[in-house]
């Protein structure tokens, strides 16, 4: 419960005071983000539809990074009824032989990719999906945030 607690006021102070953007809202899902930093980042990320009813996503990013992509980990977590009840990592940049075509991404190159995601085709209650980016270089670079309705 501790940690629940602690989470929610950090990530909402942090959200916050980094000026949290919302990338979509529906009635079943809103997706907002925010970077690390109060220094503005050229950055999209479009999330069509934006409904988690559907079963796949387009997502198109554009970015320019502010550090190389050389090393790139996210993690995500998944909260329900004040329960923490996923947690993972992944390690997406390995520096070198990546299955990602932004990997390798120098400082002030555009990274612009657009790929399909697929999603649950189950109804879940209310739940929140905190995920992070993490760079060797840069430490943390993005966080975003999704609240399933």
């Amino acid at each position: 419960m501790f940690q629940l607690v602690f989470f929610i006021l950090f990530t909402s102070r942090f959200t916050e005071s980094q000026g949290k953007k919302v990338l979509c809202r529906s009635s079943d899902v809103e997706i907002s983000y925010s970077f690390c930093d109060s220094v503005d980042h050229v950055f999209f990320l479009g999330i069509v539809p934006c409904s988690f009813s559907e079963g796949r996503w387009k997502i198109t990013l554009l970015w320019i990074p502010r550090s190389d992509i050389i090393f790139l980990e996210g993690s995500m977590d998944l909260w329900y009824d004040a329960a923490n009840v996923f947690q993972g990592k992944e390690v997406i940049c390995h520096g070198f032989d990546d299955d990602y075509s932004f990997c390798g991404t120098l400082k002030g190159e555009t990274v612009n990719t657009t790929f399909e995601l697929s999603g649950l085709k189950m109804q879940l209650p209310k739940v929140i999906c905190c995920c992070m980016l993490f760079s060797l270089t840069s430490s943390f670079l993005l966080f975003l945030n999704a609240v399933l309705i």
